[in-house]
């Protein structure tokens, strides 16, 4: 059932329900109150038809003319009923036909009875007078009355299908009038197709509910273009970057192959091939990295990580790579007393997210020495490699962690553009922020913290926020 239908219906249903309720209640309360009048002008009659039978000799002439008058004008149409009360056994025997043993006990109390006897209303009172005690019973029918609640009912059936029907349009343009915005969202996205993700869907000026989903619409809008976007440069430059050392194979075979050539023609041809397979399986091996979510990275194989001994060994390795001395590691003592320098991670993991950085450090510094710098506290640890090289040009900072993008002034350098972009991603999946500082030509600052927890073990967070400043 379409929302339309079910706001119409529901309103009806509410709607319906309401009249209803003050309809039987105010029914309830005229017929309550129509016999409670009737009764009334029963009693008047029975107190009249006994006045004008035994109180003849107690009041004057024109007191009686007056009560004879008063007698006519009370129900006409009633019957009297007129008792010796002092005959006890035969006039209980005559009130049980109209009355119950219970009522007949109260009437002698002196209390007045309200009864009904087919189909007609009563009303019977115990007369003390100076001849004796009498019983006065009245009946008649309540014509006038029932003719008002026949009517009443009659009148409150017909407004109710009339409420109903009314409301049942009413709800209809209502709830089309209130699905118009609604409609028109859903008419905006079902023209959005993967070509013309740029458009937009048109907010209100209200501030409503439908307002904020169009705002939601567009803001996911905005996260699938940027996404798709990016997706489509990755393949781009991951086509590009492929193509690049698949291409030089290729032709390094062709050449090889139109000719006759020497032993050490074909070891050199081997060795170029072999290292152009090499960059492929390099760089096939990062995009399969990069290709992982964060879970499915991360999972598994960590353990305590001892950084003073960690970071002393990839020194050790880049500066075999490098040369002696390229690499310094220089702990800070002063503000290491107290602080965790134990990292809950997967040691292949870290490891390749800080030689990536390590490595660009060194290659764009030339013959410049990188340090490398550990510090930290109770509350977070944090790693700083610094270099004196051809530095990061303004306003290029943010986008140095994109897949495949590369500084306008590294052009000439070697490589793809991946690796600093896997380091963020596994940095971020151990919690930690990166900040990089730089001035183009005179150096290079990347800060890595990670937020400790505060347990011995000396475990990081992982919902720490990742964040780049410049």
């Amino acid at each position: 059932m379409k929302i339309g239908r079910k706001i119409t219906l529901f309103y009806t249903v509410i709607t319906t329900s309401v009249i209803m309720f003050f309809g039987v209640f105010s029914y309830l309360f005229a017929t309550r109150y129509i016999d409670r009048l009737f009764y009334k002008y029963l009693s008047d009659k029975a107190l009249l038809t006994a006045q004008l039978q035994w109180e003849r000799d107690e009041i004057d002439e024109q007191s009686y003319e007056r009560v004879g008058l008063q007698y006519e004008r009370t129900l006409p149409q009633a019957s009297e009923l007129l008792f010796d009360a002092d005959c006890v056994t035969e006039t209980r025997r005559e009130l049980n036909r109209y009355l119950t043993v219970s009522q007949i006990d109260r009437l002698y109390r002196g209390q007045q009875i309200e009864f009904s006897y087919q189909g007609q209303q009563g009303v019977a009172v115990f007369y003390p007078d100076n001849e004796g005690n009498f019983v006065v019973l009245i009946l008649s029918n309540n014509m006038y009355g029932d003719l008002i609640r026949r009517s009443l009912f009659i009148g409150m059936v017909v407004l109710l299908i009339l409420g109903v029907v009314l409301t049942f349009f009413v709800g209809r343009v209502y709830a089309r009038l209130i699905l118009m915005p609604l409609k028109q969202i859903v008419k905006e996205i079902r023209h959005i197709r993967g070509n013309n993700l740029r458009i937009r869907l048109k907010r209100e000026t209200d501030r409503d509910e439908l307002d904020d989903l169009a705002q939601t619409v567009n803001d996911l809008l905005d996260r699938i273009d940027s996404n798709l976007n990016s997706e489509k440069s990755f393949i781009r430059n991951a086509s590009h970057e492929l193509n690049n050392p698949l291409t030089a194979i290729q032709g390094e075979c062709e050449i090889s192959l139109m000719k006759e050539r020497t032993s050490v023609e074909y070891i050199e041809a081997l060795q170029r091939i072999a290292m152009e397979s090499k960059r492929v399986s390099q760089l096939i091996k990062n995009l399969l990295f990069l290709s992982r979510d964060d879970d499915e990275l991360l999972r598994g194989g960590n353990e305590a990580v001892p950084l003073i001994g960690f970071l002393t060994r990839l020194c050790k390795e880049q500066n075999a790579i490098w040369g002696t001395d390229r690499v310094r590691f220089e702990p800070d003592t002063a503000t290491l007393v107290g602080a965790y320098l134990t990292l809950d991670a997967n040691p292949s993991l870290l490891r390749i997210a800080l030689l990536n950085i390590i490595d660009n450090s060194c290659k764009y510094s030339g013959n410049c020495p990188v340090d490398i710098r550990l510090s930290g506290d109770e509350t977070q640890t944090v790693i700083e490699i610094e270099d004196t090289g051809i530095g990061i040009p303004k306003g290029e900072i943010e986008r140095i962690f994109q897949s495949f993008y590369r500084g306008s002034n590294a052009r000439e350098y070697s490589g793809h553009g991946i690796g600093l972009g896997l380091s963020l991603k596994i940095l971020n999946g151990y919690g930690a922020t990166v900040d990089i500082q730089s001035e183009e030509g005179r150096y290079t600052r990347v800060i890595i913290t990670f937020a400790v927890s505060p347990v011995s073990d000396g475990g990081i967070e992982d919902s720490a926020d990742l964040k780049i400043t410049s």
